[in-house]
């Protein structure tokens, strides 16, 4: 299975940002100076109309790429997924679990936040207009149809059961500086093999509440918030 795990800022729902709601931690300096960025809609739905004029209900995913020496960003490299190794010209990659994560400053983990399942990666940030955000320009690299995209509630994403470590902790896998991980290497590392084995079953059988399906509204409603 092709697995990309991506650090992102820390929300609660994914939808943008709403001052004293719902603002991004962790997420760099631009977004903390500007209280914005592209990955604060990870997983705000949209409808997205295709040249054929078919229209599909989409989430589309950024994650900040490494920048160069000077200053240019750099391309997301996706053949190091796995089984791309073939694949240095070509743009994109389909069939790909993009698993995002986040850590909160209070916390002392990284956990999963939510994935979208059969996602399209694509090497360079992409552009795209959302007209219900003021047709605003917002960056991906990554596009998956609503069925696939799953926002985990706050109160799931707890250490036991979605962690996801780090190598400055002294794990021997995980993320390291970047922002990236593309977990290769599977078969000379048992930890990691049933690290990736128990993470994926736990995403196919994930049957509970899905925040994707909520908007902004209904969340702040439920939760008293409105």
């Amino acid at each position: 299975m092709r697995i990309l795990f991506c650090n992102i800022a820390w929300m609660q729902y994914y939808k943008g940002s709403r001052k004293g709601v719902d603002e991004p931690i962790g997420g760099g300096s631009f977004v903390d100076e500007n209280q914005d960025g592209s990955e604060l809609h990870n997983f705000d739905p949209f409808l997205l109309i295709h040249e054929d004029g078919e229209v599909e209900e989409v989430c589309r995913g950024f994650v900040v790429t490494k920048k160069s020496r000077s200053g240019a960003d750099q391309a997301l490299h996706i053949e190091r997924l796995e089984g791309c190794e073939a694949l240095r010209t070509v743009d994109s990659v389909e069939d790909v679990l993009v698993i995002y994560c986040a850590a909160h400053s209070s916390h002392n983990f990284t956990s999963i936040v939510g994935w979208y399942r059969g996602a399209t990666v694509y090497r360079y940030y992409q552009e795209g207009v959302n007209e219900d955000d003021g047709n605003y320009i917002r960056l991906y690299n990554a596009v998956a149809p609503r069925e696939n995209c799953v926002l985990l509630p706050v109160q799931e994403r707890r250490p036991v059961m979605w962690k996801v470590p780090r190598r400055q902790t002294g794990a021997s896998y995980g993320f390291g500086q970047a922002n990236i991980w593309f977990a290769e290497g599977r078969e000379e590392n048992k930890l990691l093999d049933r690290f990736l084995t128990r993470i994926v079953n736990q995403i196919e059988n994930y049957n509970g509440e899905n925040w994707v399906n909520q908007s902004l509204e209904d969340l702040l409603r439920k939760q008293g918030k409105q």
